[in-house]
């Protein structure tokens, strides 16, 4: 854990660093779009993805034509489905995040392709599972004491940005996230990183 943290804040360092020797172009808009969420584990367990709301804002820095940094914040609902023989069940976590990206723009004319990609940090709102056995009741259990209060990941993705005016723009984006820390707590034989496939689309409007 400690080797991420300072990874993530060497990050967030470099990027205050780069913006304080240089005049952005600042924009500003709501993202809002779907969560394909998942989990790998260790020992593997066959789990189903799970499919949440994604919505936040991002401010947008643009250095030129091609280089942007855009942080942001961000609700995101994550985690994963069973099913087998004796029952079914899903576990649900709820995010708030802190996304830091870098993108690489490919202006053309109104079009702007790009690719992305840098850290997310996740603090966990909410926590809990609910389920069914065959023939049963359902049953929902509590499960943030069992549940780490952070989840670091990385993001990487690319989208298309369109200029609608001179001061907005619309965006569609896909990405893809991985987890590098372990979400559950104090289970020592067990790890368990949370993955998601982001559909994203949204609006910049230039400040």
């Amino acid at each position: 854990m400690k080797l991420k943290t300072t990874f993530f804040a060497a990050v967030l360092m470099v990027l205050m660093a780069f913006t304080a020797y240089s005049q952005p172009k600042i924009s500003l808009g709501p993202e809002f779009g779907i969560n394909i969420a998942n989990v790998t584990s260790t020992p593997d367990f066959a789990s189903n993805s799970r499919t949440g709301f994604i919505f936040g804002v991002n401010l947008d820095m643009r250095f030129g034509q091609y280089i942007s940094v855009q942080p942001g914040l961000r609700f995101t609902m994550k985690g994963y489905s069973v099913s087998d023989a004796n029952g079914s069940g899903t576990a649900k976590a709820n995010y708030f995040e802190i996304p830091i990206l870098l993108k690489a723009n490919f202006p053309l004319t109104e079009v702007r392709p790009y690719v992305m990609g840098g850290p997310v940090i996740g603090i966990n709102m909410s926590s809990n599972s609910e389920y069914t056995p065959t023939g049963g009741t359902s049953q929902s259990v509590d499960r943030s004491s069992t549940t780490s209060g952070l989840d670091f990941n990385l993001l990487f993705g690319a989208g298309v940005g369109f200029k609608v005016t001179p001061k907005v723009d619309l965006f569609v984006q896909f990405g893809y996230a991985f987890g590098l820390s372990n979400v559950l707590k104090d289970v020592p034989s067990q790890t368990v990183k949370t993955t998601g496939i982001q559909l994203t689309a949204g609006a910049l409007f230039n400040m």
